[in-house]
C-alpha cells in the first residue's frame, strides 16, 4: 500500500465462511480439522469481526480462534489470539435461539476492552478457527472484514 496522509479504508469487501463440525484438539497447529476464515489480501485485510452461529442440535464445546504468519503450518507460524464457549444448542422449528450466537470483534473496536481479534492482517497471514469437542449439526462461523 502507498503511503498516504488519508485515512485508509477497505477498498473491497471480505467476507470468509466456514462450517465447523469435527474436533481439533490441538492448541498450537489446528491443521488437522481446524479451517482458514480468512487471509489477508496483497495491500491487507482489514478484521471487522466473526459471527458464529449455531445450525442445530450441538453439545458444547469451545471455539479457538488462531492467528497464522503465512509463513506455513508448523506449531511455530500459530499463536491461539483467543478461545470462547459455545453452549449447547438445540434445533427448533418455531423459536430462533440467539443464546447460539457469538460475535467476536477486534481489539480496537471493542472500548470495554474485550475485543480480541487482531485489526489487520498483512499480505497473506490468516485466521484460523476449530472446534474442541466434535458436534451433531455444527457451527456457521463468517469473518467480515475488507481487503485494502
Amino acid at each position: 500500500m502507498a503511503k498516504t496522509f488519508d485515512i485508509p479504508y477497505p477498498q473491497v469487501p471480505q467476507i470468509g465462511k466456514v462450517t465447523l463440525t469435527t474436533a481439533d484438539a490441538s492448541l498450537t497447529a489446528p491443521t488437522t480439522a481446524g479451517q482458514v476464515l480468512m487471509t489477508g489480501g496483497a495491500e491487507g485485510t482489514r478484521m471487522d469481526g466473526i459471527k458464529v452461529r449455531a445450525l442445530g442440535t450441538n453439545v458444547q464445546t469451545v471455539l479457538r480462534v488462531f492467528f497464522n504468519d503465512g509463513l506455513g503450518t508448523a506449531a511455530a507460524n500459530f499463536s491461539l489470539v483467543y478461545e470462547v464457549k459455545l453452549s449447547a444448542s438445540t434445533a427448533s422449528a418455531t423459536d430462533v435461539s440467539q443464546a447460539s450466537d457469538v460475535i467476536l470483534l477486534p481489539i480496537n473496536y471493542d472500548g470495554a476492552g474485550s475485543g480480541v481479534l487482531p485489526p489487520v492482517l498483512k499480505a497473506g497471514q490468516k485466521i484460523y478457527v476449530s472446534l474442541g469437542t466434535t458436534v451433531a449439526a455444527g457451527y456457521a462461523i463468517t469473518g467480515m472484514g475488507g481487503d485494502y
